[in-house]
């Protein structure tokens, strides 16, 4: 007869096994560049991503475990080629509460395989400028945290989070004329972030954090920073939160790129906004900006940024939700050219406008537009925008579970 161990056989019978299948189908007209170069094309996108997911939830652990193929194709495409372009993408969450005062998190992901010049962008985020071409690449990142309750009004924090990225196959071997255009960066990095939050009164937060982040990347760098801060949430009324931040940031670099000053002020001054709730119309937004010392993973560079982020959100009914998102970044200082002259993207901005509709509870469908652009830093000569992305989309999500208004990538 078969055995298993008590604690395996404690965390069968103490919770429930779920599994979900979905399956997602995005259609984008456009434009947008091919690659790196600017060459921006009119064309067309379809992306597939069938997606398996699994859970456990007990009254104190949730596990999940989901994996999905991201089927892409475009016409026309930077390989002159009618194939689709297959990554697989895994990623593993779990939640714990070990005790009335600690919680215990978890995440990792892991992506594998083929993407497209506009893909890439959405991976490495909307704030992330420089953006390599189609490539063959592996990206792994994963994190450890814990939450813990010192008393009522003290709660400390910690996460580590490890990230690595390289290429693959022919883009792991190519060689570029200009060693500053990075076809995909090789990156290891390390990051530990504590904070301590304490209550001190019923409208009034501080925050202490100090990340602290180490990592080596492909243009032959080592980048070590520390950023201090000391942060203040206020509840100015039911209706408007105000959030800022003061601090400094830390970086040594070997070798040195720049002969810039390793100390960095950074800072952050934002607000959140509880609109409207009338009418069965609940309208939220949020603005900030913000000054941070950026790692770019791609450039394998560091310095002070600016970022400004905006996003508005309405639901007309549990059925609509209509909503922007905005954001703005670049860098103080760019980035001198390459050997060849070539000059690497620094400045980033981006507007998406989603309308998400429950169509039934088995199929959530969204409609919009996404923009998109790109530019060296604004310190340099050769500014100027010239990665323009115009989209109107349409996606759709069945489920053999009732979706929720999250969205799907």
């Amino acid at each position: 007869m078969l055995s298993l161990p008590p604690a395996l056989l404690l965390l069968c019978i103490g919770g429930q096994f779920d599994a979900n299948g979905l399956v997602t189908l995005e259609a984008r007209a456009g434009e947008a560049p091919l690659n790196a170069d600017g060459v921006v094309r009119a064309g067309v996108v379809a992306v597939l991503t069938p997606d398996l997911q699994l859970s456990y939830l007990s009254r104190t652990t949730d596990l999940r475990l989901d994996y999905s193929p991201r089927i892409f194709w475009r016409e026309p495409n930077d390989l002159n080629t009618h194939r689709p372009l297959i990554l697989h993408v895994a990623n593993f969450v779990a939640v714990s509460q070990a005790s009335r005062t600690l919680r215990l998190t978890g995440s990792a992901n892991a992506s594998i395989g083929e993407s497209d010049y506009t893909a890439l962008a959405q991976l490495l985020g909307p704030t992330q400028a420089a953006i390599p071409s189609v490539v063959d690449f592996l990206s792994v990142t994963s994190s450890a945290g814990a939450v813990a309750n010192l008393s009522r009004r003290a709660t400390f924090g910690a996460a580590l989070t490890f990230t690595h990225r390289r290429p693959l196959g022919a883009a792991a071997t190519v060689v570029l004329p200009d060693p500053s255009m990075t076809p995909f960066p090789r990156q290891t990095s390390f990051t530990a972030s504590p904070s301590l939050r304490v209550n001190l009164s019923r409208a009034d937060d501080l925050i202490l954090t100090s990340p602290v982040s180490y990592g080596t990347y492909s243009t032959g760098v080592d980048i070590l920073t520390v950023s201090p801060q000391v942060g203040w949430l206020t509840h100015l009324s039911p209706l408007y939160d105000l959030r800022a931040a003061l601090g400094i940031a830390y970086a040594r670099v070997v070798p040195a790129l720049t002969t810039s000053s390793p100390v960095a002020p950074v800072g952050e001054l934002g607000l959140d906004m509880r609109l409207s709730n009338q009418g069965g119309v609940a309208t939220r937004a949020s603005t900030g900006v913000r000054v941070d010392y950026f790692v770019d993973p791609v450039l394998g560079t560091a310095g002070p940024r600016a970022l400004v982020l905006l996003g508005l959100s309405s639901t007309l009914n549990p059925d609509w939700l209509v909503g922007i998102d905005a954001s703005y970044s670049t860098v103080f200082v760019g980035t001198s050219p390459g050997p060849m002259g070539y000059q690497p993207d620094e400045t980033a901005v981006s507007v998406s406008i989603p309308v998400r509709f429950r169509a039934s509870d088995n199929l959530l469908t969204e409609f919009g537009f996404r923009y998109s652009d790109r530019a060296p830093s604004v310190q340099v000569s050769a500014f100027g925008f010239h990665q323009r992305q115009l989209w109107l989309y349409g996606l759709f999500t069945a489920t053999t579970r009732r979706p929720t208004s999250r969205r799907v990538q």
